[in-house]
């Protein structure tokens, strides 16, 4: 009698892999969540099915899925994976879900940098924002300040922190910190024109709140982010038909050499000589396309520009 043994026999089914990614696994209330268990799989080469259960007594299907958490705590998202052999697995994320304090105002924004998307959440003072939109703008004829929205001290402490919080998010680096400000000011807020007729810059915080601005406020709010990490700047209106009034607001930023080779305009770079560093345009509005840093579709030269202010202030 002869006995079939060893690799004749069938192999035992193996249970799925299971991996999970959340995009952002914590943020303020309400938090919008993507689970992605794309990459989870049979090793026996099978289907898989996916089911997910939140923590929050909700569930859902489908290899990504989103959900939004609409109370603060810690929730458990855990993944379930079944292969056709009934075989399961589970993979737990932790969501942390924080409530947003008194007196603060949420905003998130989202945008794109070199095609990689971008997320941001920013607690904005109420009281402090309120502040700022009940001021009295001056009338501006032949007085053009835009730089005092820059140089207002009320705000350098918030703006200090956002720009620090952007400069963590950009590697703790000064080249790429100004990249990703202009990314962000280009991409995340949205371009909204003054009434025909009137000329009404916003403070940044202004901006920031409103998520939206022409192009004097997303200049104002782009060099208040440079001067909060002491990186030289200029705030600049631009007069190329000679009558006083501004065609054009746009800030410059002092570059390094480094930065310098990284522009992606290269050679047709717009770049000025000032104070014994090389500057360069940086153009932060996008309703016509996104420019990126040293990139000029204007072709502005030095005499087109009737003012400028410098900054950081001492």
């Amino acid at each position: 009698m002869i006995v079939l043994v060893g690799c004749w026999a069938p192999s035992p089914s193996r249970p799925p892999v299971v991996t999970v990614q959340a995009v952002p696994r914590e943020g303020y209330v309400p938090l919008p969540v993507t689970l992605d268990a794309s990459a989870s799989y049979d090793p026996d080469g099978g289907g898989i099915t996916l089911r997910w259960a939140f923590g929050d007594g909700s569930v859902d299907s489908g290899r990504v899925v989103q959900h939004t958490f609409r109370a603060p705590g810690e929730y458990e998202v855990v993944a379930t994976a079944e292969d056709g052999d009934g075989q399961m697995a589970t993979a737990t994320v932790t969501i942390h879900v924080r409530e947003v304090p008194e007196g603060y105002t949420l905003r998130r924004y989202t945008w794109q940098r070199d095609g990689e998307a971008r997320e941001w959440e920013l607690l904005v003072p109420y009281d402090l924002y309120q502040m700022y939109k009940g001021r009295l703008r001056v009338p501006m004829v032949d007085n053009y300040q835009y730089g005092d929205y820059v140089a207002d001290p009320l705000d350098d402490p918030t703006m200090e922190d956002y720009a620090a919080a952007l400069w963590n998010r950009a590697g703790g680096d000064d080249a790429e910190f100004i990249l990703e400000a202009l990314a962000f000011v280009q991409g995340a807020i949205e371009y909204r024109a003054d009434p025909p007729g009137t000329e009404h810059p916003l403070y940044p915080l202004e901006t920031l709140a409103d998520a939206a601005g022409d192009c004097e406020d997303t200049a104002i709010l782009f060099v208040s982010l440079m001067q909060a990490r002491e990186i030289p700047c200029k705030l600049a209106f631009v007069d190329t038909a000679g009558d006083g009034v501004p065609d054009h607001v746009l800030a410059f930023v002092a570059v390094s050499e480094a930065l310098l080779r990284r522009l992606p305009c290269g050679a047709a770079s717009t770049l000025f000589r000032w104070d014994g560093r090389t500057y360069a345009i940086a153009e932060t509005v996008s309703d016509q396309g996104t420019y990126g840093l040293g990139c000029d579709p204007w072709g502005i030269d030095e005499v087109d520009i009737a003012e400028m202010w410098s900054f950081p202030t001492p």
